[in-house]
């Protein structure tokens, strides 16, 4: 059983609210920089859905800055820019 629940009614597609989710705890921090997100299967275990959607969602995160990725190894958290420096 997943241990995440995707809407499958809400309007986002799926691959979105699990990418929403990662976000949130990156935004938490719940996540830390240069940290491995979950792969793929492990994305598909926990939020119970196809291989195909579990890697839009590492792609969409990695689309979007949060991430990047290292072939063969994984996807990873990335150190985000904050909006106003400080001297």
């Amino acid at each position: 059983m997943a241990e995440h629940a995707i809407d499958r009614r809400a309007p986002k597609p799926p691959f979105q609210q699990i990418a929403e989710d990662i976000i949130r705890d990156i935004e938490a921090g719940k996540l830390e920089v240069d940290r491995s997100i979950p792969s793929a299967p492990e994305l598909m275990n926990r939020y119970g859905v196809a291989r195909a959607t579990a890697q839009r969602a590492l792609g969409h995160l990695v689309a979007e800055g949060y991430a990047y990725a290292i072939p063969k190894r994984g996807t990873y958290i990335k150190a985000r820019k904050t909006e106003a420096a400080t001297d």
